[in-house]
């Protein structure tokens, strides 16, 4: 791993756009302010910019998979037309126990579990120990606890409101739904009742 660059994972929902519910449609897509200025600076950084997100829409039946890819090279053409690269995008579309019987799999990628970031890490050649993770719930944490370096958790879409400077420190200090899972740093330049149906062990999708 001696070429490997380090990564700014980010989870989707709260953190890239708000979160409405199960968003899936250009009418229900507003974005957290300041997200573009945050990946792009992580992309003047050196730094891989990898979207990690948990889909249950897709196993509840509340859209296809199809449209769910759509939406999410929407979301990085618009970063991408604000200077703002999205390298990845991983998602997880098992629920156990969903109405759509394909993605009712106990799968290994679903956060908590950390299976998203670890095929982040080895598909992308990422360097864990100089990585961070930020999300909005405690899976988020949770997943990247003991994978990457740094792990920030937001309880609020208002996050990125806050000058680019700040942002390039992944969050304001004056952010007052941030909860301190860790110090923020600043970004460093690199080198280069029915019946249970049998659940299916399942990876990850990639985008």
């Amino acid at each position: 791993m001696s070429g490997a660059r380090p990564a700014l994972f980010l989870d989707r929902d709260g953190i890239i756009n708000v979160d409405h519910g199960y968003v899936a449609t250009r009418e229900r897509l507003d974005y957290v302010p300041g997200i573009a200025d945050l990946v792009a600076a992580a992309n003047r950084a050196g730094w891989a910019v990898v979207i990690v997100t948990n889909q249950s829409g897709v196993a509840r039946g509340y859209f296809p998979e199809s449209q769910m890819h759509a939406f999410h090279d929407m979301i990085r053409a618009d970063l991408a037309s604000q200077g703002a690269r999205i390298d990845a995008v991983y998602h997880c579309p098992h629920l156990p126990g969903a109405a759509v019987a394909q993605f009712d799999v106990d799968c290994d990628c679903r956060k908590p579990r950390p299976g998203m970031l670890l095929r982040a890490i080895r598909e992308m050649d990422l360097d864990p120990a100089r990585s961070a993770m930020i999300g909005d719930k405690p899976s988020d944490v949770e997943a990247a606890r003991a994978r990457v370096s740094q792990a920030i958790c937001f309880r609020a879409a208002t996050c990125w409101s806050s000058p680019p400077r700040a942002c390039r420190r992944f969050r304001s200090r004056g952010c007052r739904a941030a909860s301190r899972h860790s110090r923020p740093r600043p970004l460093r330049e690199s080198a280069s009742s029915a019946p249970a149906r049998p659940r299916r062990r399942a990876r990850c999708g990639l985008r």
